[in-house]
């Protein structure tokens, strides 16, 4: 820990941030409100995202440049500080903010902000695609009725010569039986 003032590892928490800016603002000086949300978004409770958007960053960004700086560990801790007080007042109401300053804190170290979480399909999608009661026209005749495909036999077209439109042009059967 930097101090004996704040009860998490401000230097974690600021190289964090920094990391997070970077990727987002090509700036690993500074983040704006945009950056800030999406922080809060990943990390915090929901109920808090629109507190800090709302109370919170208007406190305690830099006038001239709307945002904090994350080369000031000071401007940090006020956001920690501002963001741990409207926690207790959604959450608490036990004026504890050093626990909650804490609990912020730590929240963002542990997170992997700004990477993408994505989960594998566990079958692959391969039941909607196989799926034939859901094919019309020639999609239809790709598949048996259990879903597998018939190969070559199930994309080659097939003219159907039969009905008015293949008898008009004198093609049909119609004419060859009456």
């Amino acid at each position: 820990m930097a101090t004996g003032e704040e009860n998490y590892d401000i230097d974690a928490l600021t190289e964090k941030l920094k990391a997070f800016a970077l990727t987002q603002t090509k700036s690993a000086a500074k983040m704006d409100s945009k950056t800030v949300g999406k922080v809060c978004k990943e990390c915090w409770p929901k109920a808090l995202q629109t507190r800090v958007d709302s109370s919170v960053f208007p406190k305690v960004m830099d006038k001239t440049t709307k945002s904090i700086s994350l080369e000031n560990k000071e401007q940090i801790r006020k956001f920690i500080s501002e963001a741990a007080i409207q926690y207790d007042d959604i959450k608490e109401k036990s004026k504890d903010f050093k626990k909650h300053e804490k609990f912020l804190a730590e929240k963002i170290i542990e997170s992997q902000l700004g990477i993408k979480k994505t989960e594998v399909s566990k079958t692959g999608a391969i039941d909607r695609l196989t799926d034939t009661s859901k094919y019309t026209g020639s999609h239809k005749e790709r598949f048996d009725e259990a879903g597998k495909g018939k190969g070559v036999e199930g994309r080659v077209d097939k003219v159907d010569q039969s009905g008015y439109v293949g008898n008009y042009k004198g093609q049909g059967t119609y004419d060859e039986k009456h």
